[in-house]
């Protein structure tokens, strides 16, 4: 009997080239460490063949579980609608690219039982293009000069205990949604470890996360609830703030 139990969050939008490969592998590598896991993807309303294939999965892999939004909602939806079904009791996400290698579960969830978040940080960002280094640094910095909160990173895998997640609200619908569940884990008192990552490249289709239109969004919310939480104190904190265990200074 493997001793954890595990919730796998993703989402896609129009990932017909990925879908199965990120089904198949996310599922052998649960396998490998837990006999209690499921797989929740939401479609994002993908106008290719993404959700017929979700459909077809289900009856390969008892593990997944599927839903699929009307319309296309964006990144940050897709915590809204694949947490409340997690079960489990740690909760995690990857993107169905697979930036994160899901063969690196042991490391990570070694500190599940010490700790109430994981987070997983990218410890170089060397290899980035120009454009996209900028916006990681300027997101990075931005969030934590606001939000006061000394992570090594917020846009990341994040390995949560499914009762600290009970008690955070999500309120933001952008990228910014990430890391509104460390924010609100950090100011709720949690204990915090951070752990290195590999980072896998995407290898088909097209990045989403990058449009204009996400980006605007992102910022939107990121000004909009530091005025909500930090200015005018409109969220719940403990009386004393978490902890975090951060890696080494990272590169950029």
């Amino acid at each position: 009997m493997k001793k954890y139990s595990l919730s796998l969050c993703a989402w896609a939008y129009n990932e017909e080239d990925l879908i199965e490969e990120f089904v198949e592998v996310s599922d052998r590598d649960l396998r490998a460490v837990s006999d209690d896991y499921e797989i929740i993807i939401v479609d994002d309303a993908s106008t290719d063949s993404t959700w017929k294939k979700m459909q077809s999965l289900t009856r390969k892999y008892p593990a997944l579980k599927i839903v699929r939004h009307e319309k296309n909602m964006d990144v940050g939806y897709g915590f809204h609608s694949t947490i409340p079904l997690a079960t489990k009791e740690i909760i995690f996400w990857n993107t169905v690219d697979r930036f994160h290698d899901m063969a690196e579960l042991p490391k990570f969830l070694r500190w599940t039982g010490e700790y109430d978040l994981v987070q997983g940080v990218r410890s170089d960002l060397s290899a980035n293009p120009a454009m996209r280094k900028l916006t990681t640094f300027v997101n990075y910095y931005l969030i934590r000069f606001l939000f006061n909160v000394p992570m090594s990173e917020f846009q990341n895998v994040k390995f949560v205990r499914k009762t600290l997640m009970d008690k955070i609200h999500l309120e933001s619908g952008s990228i910014f949604t990430n890391a509104e569940i460390g924010i609100k884990a950090y100011y709720l008192g949690a204990r915090i470890k951070e752990e290195g990552m590999t980072f896998l490249a995407r290898e088909k289709g097209k990045a989403k996360g990058a449009r204009l239109k996400s980006l605007w969004k992102t910022f939107s919310d990121i000004v909009r609830f530091w005025l909500i939480w930090m200015v005018f104190r409109k969220v719940p904190r403990a009386k004393t703030a978490g902890t975090i265990d951060r890696i080494p200074k990272r590169s950029w």
